[in-house]
């Protein structure tokens, strides 16, 4: 009996665990590029100049700059801003809102699975309701640039839906999640 719980426990943990959402990434790069050659690279400041980052705090910025800066570390050299690296390295965060339409139909309910199939009566039938959910997407940009040509080489594209609730030391996690799954895949393998 004791074994049944604990399976059962440990079923429900691995279940739990696995609807836990990663964020979605996306990778592309330049195919003839030589990635074994990088040796040192250099990571370039965000600027909050335009209307779309302005309202991003400078310490998620800040924190951003930080977890690439030491994950990069881990693998090649940063250098100074004076000697001349690589590749050079920089993101963006993109924070817009996306609308999500939804349907409700008297006759079957919500989604596929509905509430269950009534019988249809053309005195008691109303047309599907509508609503619509206002919801922040955020995606993380990290792009690698060829510091002697000036060309991108590669770009890894992170996007989550996120909450407008969000604390900063949560957002915080979110984004080191998202810098690490992103650049988990790069070099790229060919």
């Amino acid at each position: 009996m004791c074994n049944l719980r604990v399976l059962g426990l440990l079923l429900a943990i691995f279940c739990l665990s696995s609807c836990a959402t990663k964020p979605y990434v996306e990778t592309d790069y330049e195919e003839s590029y030589n990635f074994a050659a990088l040796k040192t690279f250099s990571l370039k400041s965000e600027k909050q100049d335009t209307k779309e980052n302005i309202l991003i705090s400078p310490f998620t910025f800040s924190h951003i700059h930080n977890v690439v800066n030491t994950e990069l570390s881990k693998r090649y050299q940063a250098v100074t801003e004076n000697a001349t690296p690589d590749f050079l390295v920089a993101y963006h965060v993109v924070m817009e809102e996306k609308l999500d339409p939804n349907t409700y139909d008297e006759l079957y309910g919500y989604g596929y699975w509905g509430r269950g199939y009534r019988y249809p009566s053309p005195f008691f039938y109303r047309p599907p309701l509508a609503s619509v959910r206002v919801y922040n997407q955020g995606s993380l940009i990290i792009d690698m640039v060829d510091a002697k040509t000036q060309q991108p080489i590669w770009r890894g594209v992170s996007e989550k839906r996120l909450s407008r609730s969000l604390s900063p030391q949560k957002q915080r996690e979110i984004l080191t999640s998202a810098v690490l799954e992103v650049l988990s895949q790069f070099p790229p393998v060919k």
